[in-house]
């Protein structure tokens, strides 16, 4: 009986081992670069002194700003309000980003991420320094949506030195509303001129491609394949979804540019029809068949597709979906049916197989951007702040509407 225990008890403490040794790697594996982060907060605090000290008559903003959304969410936001500050000749001040991906509210520091909004501008942490607070004059800066820009832009040219933005200038219904198409030509060109990742973020993206073999730069990278990009929204956006359809909201942001009209797969987008939101937010795999279809068509060169996604431990269902996508787009018999004259696709790869390290995936869903941006065709969802993004970048890059379809 004693030694039958004594097994027992050994096994017990196995299977408990077993248990947790992969949540000890998985939790060793998501754990942020801190030490990475704490040298530039400090390399940010730094410069930023660099610059007030060495600068005379400058005028600085800071903004109310979005705080543990999407990181696409909170940085649509800050790129924006750099463009505002430099569209009045202001010197932008930027804040961290709040981080929630690991079910935390942490500070990141904004040069690990979207280097160019740091470049000329100053932390916050010298702030106080540069603006005591009886020099600070707060604003508030909404009013009607079309207007709204305007706006801003009439306040913040005015003579006041230190600006701060009390209210939430970019809200959820400004960003959905035709008032943000006025920003377009000015942000376009923003993008193009100041829009740059962190060195972390590119290293991870070369990486990326050279180990998927998807060529973004047939001369950089000769051994690659041209490729498409489609973004499957899924996991927890079936709920979101149903909650635009009652509200019948319509796309966000630069989905609802008039030069993307014809980028809308049919049928076109209905907000007042229930259906026909739930259809483009959270589309059938038929109707992703037929977005793929549409591009692949006419591209018989275009045979490797890569798809972002948002599969992980709690959306398992995700990667489900990818694979019944997958097995459907490299069936032959289903591409000859399709009108796809030379063949069906050749390889699939998606976001499971781009090679993040330890302590890198805080980045992932940076590379899922620049991959969709590089890509020579997007397919992705005009609900999405990451497929609207994705979309603002490569027109930016001089990018045609042709080679974009929204589902």
């Amino acid at each position: 009986m004693l030694f039958l225990n004594r097994r027992i008890f050994k096994l017990f403490f196995f299977i408990i081992f077993c248990f947790l040794l992969p949540l000890y790697f998985f939790h060793v594996s998501t754990r942020p670069p801190l030490a990475l982060y704490d040298q530039l907060f400090a390399t940010e605090t730094e410069l930023s002194k660099n610059l007030i000290h060495n600068e005379r008559g400058n005028r600085y903003v800071k903004f109310r700003q979005l705080q543990g959304a999407g990181f696409n969410n909170q940085a649509q936001e800050i790129l924006m309000y750099h463009h505002l500050a430099l569209e009045t000749n202001r010197i932008y001040v930027y804040q961290p980003m709040i981080w929630r991906p690991r079910g935390e509210k942490a500070t990141i520091p904004l040069s690990g991420f979207l280097l160019g909004a740091t470049k000329g501008t100053v932390s916050e942490t010298v702030f106080d320094e540069i603006c005591p607070s009886e020099e600070v004059v707060h604003v508030d800066l909404q009013v009607d949506h079309m207007d709204r820009w305007n706006n801003a832009l009439e306040i913040l040219n005015k003579k006041e030195r230190c600006i701060v933005v009390d209210d939430w200038l970019l809200n959820w219904d400004y960003l959905s509303s035709p008032g943000i198409h006025t920003i377009w030509d000015s942000y376009r060109k923003y993008l193009k001129n100041h829009f740059k990742w962190s060195e972390s973020i590119q290293a991870i993206f070369d990486r990326a491609a050279a180990k998927l073999r998807l060529s973004y730069r047939p001369d950089l990278s000769p051994g690659g394949e041209r490729y498409m990009a489609i973004h499957l929204r899924r996991g927890d956006f079936e709920d979101h979804c149903k909650y635009l359809a009652q509200s019948k909201e319509g796309f966000t942001t630069w989905a609802t540019l008039p030069l993307l009209r014809s980028s809308v797969l049919p049928l076109s987008l209905d907000p007042d029809n229930s259906t026909s939101v739930i259809e483009h937010c959270y589309p059938t795999l038929h109707r992703i068949l037929d977005a793929i279809s549409h591009q692949a068509r006419d591209r018989p060169t275009l045979r490797t597709l890569h798809v972002l996604h948002d599969g992980a431990w709690d959306h398992p269902t995700v990667y489900l979906q990818y694979y019944k996508l997958a097995a459907a787009l490299t069936n032959a018999d289903w591409a000859r049916r399709e009108g796809w004259k030379s063949g069906p696709m050749l390889r699939v790869t998606h976001s499971a197989e781009v090679p993040i390290g330890w302590h890198e995936r805080d980045w992932s869903v940076c590379v899922d951007v620049e991959l969709g941006r590089r890509a020579e065709v997007f397919i992705g969802n005009g609900y999405s702040s990451l497929s609207t993004q994705i979309v603002a970048l490569r027109l930016a890059d001089g990018g045609k509407e042709e080679d974009i379809t929204f589902l």
